[in-house]
């Protein structure tokens, strides 16, 4: 399946997103909640949004937060609202995500980067039904469908005290995992063409075939996210409204390893494995942090919290491999 609209594209091309696609539509049917696990880039938020639209709850808002954006101490007058007086500044009463998503459905994403304070909240909100605004004495009943996302292993975040093992139960009701974008190639020809519609306007490029022979063989450690960036600098340095090979430069160009040529890929495409995601996620976040001031800018660049890439280099650090030490503190 594959639809465009103005804001997100929906690709369910390879044998592994159709079947993906198809449970999420059955579990759409239902309320039950969603806990939908992947890696940073993959379309987590997309997936929410099928799961909306092919849900009872299509015609009402779909509300979507990233928790690792907002600043903790905004987190909770972001979720719940706030009354009139309720704190200096506020001037009038404020509808937080909840009552705006009334409903409909509220997709909470990266919700592993919640104050552990403010689970506690959402846990008694998904008990009740009810929020209080901050400054209020009295509940506003909610009726919000929750899908909640993740790129971060919960149950080791359990282990660690850092997510309350009563709330992941209450949002995995029902697991939906996303694969890599080098996981489902099929996907990739038809993601390439849309970013090329959506980037080009009214030039019409196309994308030659010794361009797709590259995309297709590139281990894509940035994912869907990754290929969107790829295929905008495409548009930049491509003539003729052609893009071919020599066009395509991808994220993790000076990182140690030569990228093949579109001809050498293609000449052991049936040897072609992906490369180690570990080492090459590793080395995207070292380059990042050398290109950066500080690992705040550098966990911007990556599309990750600074506390994720934080126990990331921790991690790593602890697995053997080589994390300079100014880096991987924890």
């Amino acid at each position: 399946m594959n639809q465009i609209t103005d804001d997100y594209p929906f690709v369910f091309v390879d044998p592994a997103s159709v079947a993906l696609f198809e449970l999420a539509c059955k579990v759409a049917r239902t309320e039950i909640p969603v806990l939908v696990r992947g890696p940073s880039g993959t379309g987590k938020e997309v997936l929410a949004r099928v799961l909306h639209e092919s849900s009872a709850r299509a015609d009402q808002p779909f509300v979507a937060l990233n928790c690792a954006a907002i600043p903790e101490h905004l987190v909770e007058d972001t979720l719940f609202g706030h009354e009139k007086g309720a704190f200096t500044g506020a001037h009038k009463h404020s509808v937080g995500f909840f009552e705006q998503a009334s409903g409909g459905t509220l997709f909470l994403d990266e919700i592993g980067e919640m104050p552990l304070e403010l689970q506690s909240k959402l846990l008694r909100v998904l008990q009740e039904k009810q929020i209080y605004r901050v400054g209020a004495t009295t509940p506003v009943s909610v009726d919000v469908r929750i899908i909640a996302a993740t790129n971060v292993d919960l149950k080791h975040n359990i282990q660690n005290r850092l997510f309350r093992e009563d709330l992941y139960f209450r949002l995995s009701g029902f697991n939906l995992a996303i694969a890599r974008l080098a996981h489902r190639p099929a996907d990739i020809e038809p993601l390439a063409r849309i970013f090329v519609q959506k980037h080009s306007g009214e030039q019409r490029s196309e994308l030659s075939q010794s361009a797709l022979d590259k995309l297709l063989h590139h281990s894509w450690p940035g994912n869907v996210r990754e290929l969107e960036n790829v295929i905008a600098r495409a548009m930049v340095l491509h003539e003729n409204y052609v893009i071919t090979a020599n066009d395509i430069a991808f994220d993790d160009l000076g990182l140690g390893d030569e990228e093949p040529t579109a001809s050498e890929t293609f000449e052991n495409v049936t040897s072609f494995r992906p490369a180690s995601h570990e080492n090459s996620e590793l080395r995207n976040i070292l380059t990042a942090l050398r290109g950066s001031t500080n690992r705040e800018q550098a966990a911007e660049q990556l599309g990750m919290s600074p506390r994720t890439l934080r126990q990331k280099l921790f991690e790593f650090r602890k697995a053997g491999h080589e994390v300079p030490r100014a880096y991987a503190r924890s």
